[in-house]
């Protein structure tokens, strides 16, 4: 009969034999979660960067339209001189 450590070295051998599948499956699940992580840390930078530039659109086009304004209101003013002169 074998002694207290040929025992305890056997059942050692099962458990990690029966334990392979387990945490090749495991490694397999951390290795698909860090791709997850790497692509959506891609995709959020990638959507950051629209993000930044669609602001920077906006101010441009704020800008600009503010500057129609601006002419639309001399353009206005002009007529609105126009109009007294003709009527004097």
């Amino acid at each position: 009969m074998p002694d207290n450590n040929e025992l305890v070295n056997m059942l050692r051998a099962v458990i990690h034999e029966e334990l392979k599948p387990i945490n090749e499956r495991l490694d397999r699940v951390e290795q698909g979660q860090q791709e997850f992580r790497q692509e959506v840390n891609t995709r959020l930078s990638s959507l950051e960067a629209g993000q930044k530039k669609l602001q920077k659109d906006v101010t441009t086009i704020k800008k600009e339209v503010s500057a129609v304004w601006d002419d639309i209101k001399r353009l206005d003013n002009r007529l609105a001189v126009q109009e007294h002169r003709a009527i004097q």
